[in-house]
């Protein structure tokens, strides 16, 4: 077979940059300390954080943001993607600071841990530390300046007795109960962000681990103590609008299990999370992918364009809808129903763990931005991680694997584009400082959220907000 033969095309998408305070990058480190965050108030920004730990967690992360201050090199040797912390204060390209004053501290005492540990079961023993949480963040936020984040650090002991012998800390879980998203639930609750530390992110000794924890805490706590984040979308052209499906599970009073969807939508410079309207009406297919009715599907496109509609004044021009499934022929009506008036509809499946990867006849793995395409098929192969020259590494283990992206039968827009927006949305994630992230974060935010709102507690809080720093 001649190359002119295969059912192949191979190319290479140009890296996408992204929007700070003073100009474009590509790196999300490099550009902070090139350009500056993008920051909502003139001048300096002070990030208020409040903290929760047992007496060795605030000690050790006092120590860390001590380093903060000063900055903090990852190693002897200026590797590309080795970028150290430039430090805090006026006078740092950050622009920023930390007051982390002493009244905004609640330490966990030994007689609280042990009240904790001394309950017969893990989700007993759960709960008990859930009721130490809540507590302090009530008596932080009742101070007469509140912080606008707060961190929570577990103890390891609590760690232990929360987690049931078959299970790894990885995620403290317990009956279906999540930890994490329950104290991230408590916080929404008092409207002020939090952020969780485990034992392990603070057991840290070399540069460079310090330096990558410093770049992350700084990226998240800048997003949630000013409520929007560092940098911003260039290419989310007015009059579009992008929207990731995603599902979960809500638990009503009789442990009946009900669907309800999430969309994580773009529009502008502006993202918010919309929670649909529980959708009984939902149907697994044979990998227990998720698809909705078709009334389900018009309720959610509608949802969707009403908000946007809410916020521009009109409808949008284009509608780009990524799920991580196929589209039945019943959602593909109900969506087009629901878009009726706007001019160009593009639905597009973007799957995680395809069955194909490439074997560059280098030292070196695929780079990240390869895209393989199957044009008869419509079928494409996009690798949003691998190697990255500009960081002459590949930071990821193992070998790298691509996410497939197959735009379904009502898709008006070139695939290539379909392929370069979606490259792009993997740089809009403000959890991470990292280069990039994985899937989209159209469709990954919206899966992250829908755990947190699986839970139980939901149906106490009054109003679930729609904001994504408080579930990051």
């Amino acid at each position: 077979m001649t190359p002119q033969d295969t059912p192949f095309t191979l190319r290479h998408l140009e890296e996408p940059e992204i929007q700070f305070e003073g100009g474009t990058e590509t790196s999300p480190k490099r550009g902070l300390i090139r350009y500056g965050p993008r920051l909502y108030e003139e001048g300096h920004h002070t990030i208020k954080l409040g903290i929760i730990g047992d007496r060795d967690s605030i000690r050790r992360l006092t120590e860390l943001l001590h380093d903060m201050e000063v900055g903090i090199h990852p190693g002897t040797s200026d590797n590309p993607w080795q970028v150290p912390y430039p430090g805090l204060g006026k006078s740092s390209p950050l622009n920023l600071s930390i007051n982390a004053k002493k009244g905004w501290r609640r330490q966990i005492r030994r007689r609280d841990i042990q009240s904790v540990t001394s309950k017969s079961t893990p989700r007993d023993r759960m709960e008990r530390f859930l009721k130490l949480v809540r507590k302090d963040i009530e008596i932080i936020e009742r101070d007469s300046v509140q912080p606008n984040a707060i961190i929570v650090c577990i103890p390891q002991e609590v760690m232990d007795a929360c987690t049931p012998e078959n299970q790894d800390h990885a995620r403290i879980q317990s009956e279906g109960s999540d930890l994490r998203n329950r104290i991230k639930l408590i916080g929404m609750e008092a409207r002020i962000p939090t952020q969780l530390i485990k034992p392990s992110t603070l057991a840290i000794r070399t540069g460079r681990q310090r330096a990558s924890r410093a770049w992350n805490l700084t990226v998240g706590l800048l997003y949630k103590s000013q409520r929007g984040h560092p940098w911003k979308t260039r290419q989310i052209e007015d009059g579009h609008c992008y929207a990731g499906l995603s599902f979960y599970r809500e638990r009503d009073e009789g442990d009946d299990v009900i669907r309800a969807a999430l969309a994580h939508v773009f529009h502008g410079r502006d993202h918010i999370i919309l929670q649909s309207d529980p959708l009984p009406d939902i149907t697994e297919d044979e990998n227990g992918s998720p698809h909705l009715s078709y009334e389900a599907a018009r309720q959610v496109g509608e949802q969707i364009l009403e908000y946007y509609e809410a916020q521009k004044g009109t409808r949008p021009s284009r509608f780009v809808l990524h799920k991580p499934s196929v589209f039945w022929e019943e959602e593909r009506e109900g969506l087009l129903d629901a878009t009726d008036g706007v001019r160009d509809l593009d639905l597009v499946w973007v799957r995680r763990r395809p069955k194909v990867r490439l074997f560059p006849p280098t030292d070196y793995p695929a780079m990240r931005g390869t895209l393989l395409s199957v044009p008869d098929d419509d079928v494409h192969y996009l690798y949003t991680s691998g190697y990255v020259p500009e960081e002459t590494t590949y930071q990821g283990s193992g070998v790298p694997s691509p996410i497939e992206i197959r735009p379904d039968e009502i898709c008006e827009t070139p695939s290539l584009e379909i392929c370069k927006e979606i490259l792009f949305f993997t740089k809009l994630d403000w959890n991470t400082s990292d280069y990039a992230i994985r899937m989209p974060a159209t469709v990954s935010v919206a899966k992250r959220v829908g755990t947190i709102l699986s839970e139980v507690d939901t149906e106490s809080i009054s109003e679930v907000r729609p904001q994504y720093f408080y579930y990051m």
